[in-house]
């Protein structure tokens, strides 16, 4: 599949970019490894050589940050002793011991989408652990390599996708993302929302409740982030029949303002949950509406969001005009997924 294939090059261009500069910080690091203040000097004074870097420390081999967090202009020693052993670059790492790339995750420091470079030191055949770099994925020279691939092979028929996609414009909803995710969970979990849609480039919320399920209401932002929000939609209990549990439904909002935000280019302009057929719906910045499964859905790795993939096997990806009527009284008899 060319998506894996494209991904696969910009992992191996990363690779080439920062390995060099880790690893020879990584044998300067041995020297003061048990000084701590004199490590906190060795990689504020190496920062500048790893390139588009924002953050940068030293991780020892139980995934305790020894060091401080040491960015362009800072050296934050608060983050010291604190445990990271169930980040997701360290559960993946161990027994690893050569140079690691993470998976995009969301930055405890910055909340936004970043990757890690992880950089074993080695004091012989001894392993101390880690020196650790964070990358902003929006600072990272990727758009350029990718753009070939992507706009050559995704819809190659339609001349509308060899042209340029419009970068993602923050809007007053990007701003207060994190305020309506906990908002909406909070609507299904207590308060008999069964269905949730979001159109992110508008800023408009579509509701459906339990007690009135064959109308919907549209919501503005400043209607969401209005305490008596609640009044409108009484407590209830969680629906026995919903076939995704309230966790679930925090992890796909948390995972759809990932795929809002984690690139300009191939971003979220809309999705859907529904918790009674564990359905998602999803819109990208390229033409066609995906319908997946919750657990699917939940299950694929961030970076495949930003390629076109097939839905199962090798077969292409399917994509359905809603606003013709028979496509949707066609999907609402299936079950399966397309």
């Amino acid at each position: 599949m060319w998506m894996k294939q494209t991904i696969g090059e910009q992992r191996h261009l990363m690779t080439g970019l920062f390995e060099p500069a880790l690893l020879n910080l990584s044998k300067v690091c041995v020297v003061v490894w048990s000084d701590l203040d004199s490590l906190d000097k060795v990689l504020s004074t190496h920062f500048a050589s790893i390139p588009h870097c924002h953050l940068v420390y030293a991780v020892d081999k139980f995934g305790k940050q020894i060091s401080s967090n040491i960015s362009t202009n800072d050296i934050d020693n608060s983050y010291r002793n604190q445990d990271l052993s169930r980040r997701p670059y360290c559960v993946s790492l161990y027994p690893k011991r050569h140079f690691t790339l993470s998976s995009v995750y969301i930055s405890h420091t910055s909340g936004r989408p970043c990757i890690s470079a992880v950089q074993p030191v080695m004091d012989g055949q001894q392993f101390l652990g880690f020196v650790v770099a964070d990358f902003d994925i929006r600072h990272l020279p990727l758009s350029l390599d990718s753009k070939t691939s992507y706009y050559g092979q995704f819809h190659h028929d339609n001349a509308a996708h060899k042209q340029k996609r419009p970068h993602r414009v923050t809007n007053c909803f990007d701003k207060y993302q994190d305020d309506i995710q906990g908002i909406l969970n909070k609507l299904i979990s207590e308060h008999g929302v069964f269905h949730v849609m979001i159109h992110y480039n508008s800023a408009q919320v579509l509701l459906w409740q339990m007690d009135n399920p064959y109308e919907y209401r549209i919501y503005e932002i400043e209607q969401l982030l209005d305490p008596d929000m609640y009044l409108v939609y009484p407590r209830c209990s969680y629906p026995e029949k919903a076939k995704v549990s309230t966790p679930t439904v925090q992890q796909v909002l948390k995972r759809f303002r990932t795929l809002r935000l984690a690139d300009d280019s191939i971003y979220l302009r809309s999705g859907s949950l529904n918790i009674m057929n564990a359905m998602i719906s999803l819109t990208f910045s390229c033409e066609g509406t995906e319908y997946w499964p919750t657990e699917e859905f939940l299950s694929q790795d961030i970076c495949d969001w930003f390629e076109t993939r097939p839905v199962k096997g090798n077969e292409p990806p399917h994509f359905i005009n809603v606003s013709h009527p028979a496509n949707i009284s066609n999907f609402q008899l299936q079950s399966c997924y397309f």
